[in-house]
């Protein structure tokens, strides 16, 4: 069994990999054991993540901006808790938006039909960060 590491860095000294259509993250952590991931996810002004629904429970804390979230906006301070199987509709921001976001499993974002379109997890944000493969848009209906 690999020991896990301790990590310390600051999160700025991190290179920002996009994720396609305004959308960028910071890749603090991932656990290839469990599949979690760390990430600081920004959204420039006027971006949005397409539908999607989670495979496994994620929680985030906003750093800045604003997050319009279901019903109410998350701002600047604000923690929330997804559990596994969370619905969200279309997520938008009209400044840009920072949060850190801890998935605990992956995220299945849909297409119009309402059937899984493209799937964000662990290993993806790993293989992008180290440049195995391009970025794929989760910011519109694939």
């Amino acid at each position: 069994m690999r020991e896990e590491e301790e990590l310390l860095y600051s999160p700025k000294d991190l290179k920002w990999h996009s994720l396609g259509n305004g959308a960028h993250y910071r890749l603090l952590r991932v656990s290839p054991e469990t599949g979690q991931f760390s990430i600081i996810l920004k959204l420039d002004a006027g971006g949005m993540f397409a539908g999607h629904y989670h495979l496994g429970a994620g929680e985030f804390l906003m750093l800045k901006g604003e997050l319009k979230y279901k019903d109410s906006t998350a701002k600047a301070g604000d923690w929330g808790y997804e559990p596994l199987g969370a619905v969200h509709a279309d997520t938008n921001v009209d400044m840009e938006t920072e949060l850190l976001f801890i998935g605990y499993g992956p995220i299945a974002f849909t297409g119009e039909d309402g059937s899984i379109a493209q799937i964000l997890d662990a290993r993806l944000l790993s293989d992008v960060a180290e440049g195995k493969i391009e970025p794929v848009s989760f910011t519109v209906d694939a």
